[in-house]
């Protein structure tokens, strides 16, 4: 029994048609038409492809329903499956062609080349910060300082003005001082301080320097209200008494006694060596000295 390919050979030859012209009709390849009359299935993409293109090329040659063809058609169909691992070389010559024609449209691009060392990097956010801070931060010292400068040159001239003020006062004063003393004026007399005032009696006795020739000493017996005190007092010594009413003296040399009484210079009350006794009686000197 012929083969497919032979009995498709035989009948297109017999008809007088090309090979193009089947490829035109049925829209299969040359190549392909050719490997089914050479039986070589093994070239077309796939067992799929081999049974199509080999009922359309039947088809078209009008020989599909011959009984050796049927035949044919059926042993084929009871042989198992196998699949052509031919990938299609209209798919490949396709695919080199566009990555052909792409490389060829798309521009040749140029490698950039790699960063100079040196190229300086784009700042980042933070960095920029710190710089912005840093410039704010010289600004307000610089600001600072000026100020600090020119307040203490303020000061130099304020601390000058009262100086000079009180230079001029001075002046002034000075100037009212002589003025004031070419005027005549008459004298201020003071007034006199108040007397003072006595409860009683307050004597004072005071030894006197009287004796060129040794110290003068002088015993003496003092009785204030009734209450009697006897003494010896030497040259320079003092003694005060209070009383109420009255004071009585008994002096063994009056001449080197003073007595000042209630604020009263009394002087002394005899000559030097001589005994004298005295009283004093409230009534009879006033509480206010004289």
């Amino acid at each position: 029994m012929q083969g497919i390919g032979k009995i498709l050979k035989d009948s297109r030859e017999a008809r007088g048609i090309t090979l193009d012209e089947v490829s035109e009709a049925t829209k299969i390849r040359v190549k392909y038409l050719e490997a089914i009359e050479q039986e070589e299935f093994q070239l077309l993409p796939g067992e799929v492809y081999v049974k199509g293109f080999t009922t359309a090329y039947l088809k078209y040659l009008g020989i599909k329903d011959l009984p050796e063809v049927v035949e044919i058609m059926k042993s084929q169909r009871e042989k198992p499956e196998t699949s052509v691992l031919v990938q299609d070389e209209d798919v490949k010559e396709k695919t080199a062609s566009s990555r052909s024609s792409r490389h060829a449209t798309q521009p040749v691009q140029r490698r950039k080349a790699p960063r100079a060392a040196f190229e300086e990097k784009p700042l980042s956010k933070n960095s920029s910060l710190i710089i912005i801070l840093s410039i704010v931060a010289i600004v307000l010292l610089l600001a600072l300082q000026w100020a600090y400068t020119r307040s203490q040159q303020e000061d130099i001239p304020q601390n000058d003005v009262p100086q000079q003020e009180e230079q001029n006062s001075g002046q002034e004063s000075n100037g009212d001082e002589t003025q004031n003393n070419g005027d005549t004026q008459e004298p201020v007399t003071p007034p006199e301080p108040a007397a003072p005032v006595y409860d009683g009696l307050e004597m004072q006795l005071e030894i006197l320097d009287v004796n060129p020739n040794g110290t003068d000493q002088c015993w003496m017996r003092i009785t204030a209200d009734g209450k009697s005190t006897e003494m010896t007092l030497s040259e320079g010594q003092t003694q005060s008494v209070k009383a109420a009413e009255k004071i009585n003296l008994n002096l063994g040399n009056a001449g080197a006694v003073k007595i000042t009484l209630n604020g009263q210079d009394l002087g002394v009350q005899g000559s030097q060596g001589q005994v004298v006794k005295k009283e004093f009686k409230v009534e009879d000197y006033n509480t206010t000295a004289q």
